[in-house]
């Protein structure tokens, strides 16, 4: 199938058909690389909200971390303060 470029601001575009994406299964995401000096594009399923939790086991483990420090940073501040106070 011969088509045209087509301006898009500062950028260059092609019009897909349809038909083309319902056959390639494309929705909304692709994956776009250059392979060889031609152009690739592969659709990108993902469920919803997929990913958004990948970071929070190592986030949990540095809040915990952080936390113990700020627990043995106290602990060590009421330690060295043993003595009684004078008004």
């Amino acid at each position: 199938m011969l088509t045209s470029m087509r301006k898009i601001g500062n950028s260059r575009g092609v019009l897909i058909p349809a038909a083309f994406l319902v056959s390639c299964q494309i929705e909304d995401q692709v994956d776009m690389e250059l392979q060889e000096g031609q152009i690739v594009i592969r659709p990108v399923h993902r469920k919803l909200r997929d990913g958004w939790f990948d970071q929070s086991a190592t986030l949990s483990k540095a809040v915990l971390a952080q936390e113990q420090v700020d627990a043995q940073t106290w602990s060590d501040a009421r330690v060295a303060d043993d003595g009684d106070w004078v008004w």
